[in-house]
């Protein structure tokens, strides 16, 4: 299942999420120097490393749409949901300024999510497919 990022309705249940891409905008390279311009701006490094060392992954898309693969309530007695890890997107999730940066520069992105009860267990299993697809890489925005 997957639908518009900026309008996607994942459920309150545990599962693996995804984020692909549906349509390219302004390329990765002008995306990462008009970035770069904007946090020279601030004059604040601690912002700026911390942003960049998120931004940098967009480097890493390629052909591939598929940019992220996560989970949500893996841990025993985990509160998380796929709900709540979307919601993430506005605060706290580790691929957040990545996302920003392409949907303001005009890429279309696809929020996408499978229930499961084991979702550590398959989202092991989709970054292992994923993986053997990519010359063992794991998703552009997927840090590890």
């Amino acid at each position: 299942m997957f639908q518009d990022l900026k309008s996607a309705l994942p459920p309150k249940k545990k599962g693996v999420y995804a984020i692909r891409v549906k349509q390219a905008g302004v390329s990765v390279k002008e995306i990462y120097e008009k970035l770069y311009q904007l946090l020279q701006k601030l004059n604040w490094k601690m912002i700026e490393e911390k942003v960049l060392s998120r931004i940098n992954r967009l480097e890493k898309i390629n052909q591939c749409s598929i940019i992220y693969i996560g989970s949500a309530g893996t841990h025993k007695g985990s509160k998380n949901t796929l709900k709540g890890r979307y919601k993430e997107f506005a605060g706290r999730h580790t691929a957040m300024y990545p996302i920003w940066a392409l949907v303001y520069f005009g890429w279309k992105l696809e929020f996408g999510w499978k229930e499961t009860e084991n979702p550590s267990q398959l989202e092991d299993q989709l970054k292992q497919k994923y993986k053997k697809l990519h010359n063992d890489k794991l998703p552009a925005l997927v840090e590890r």
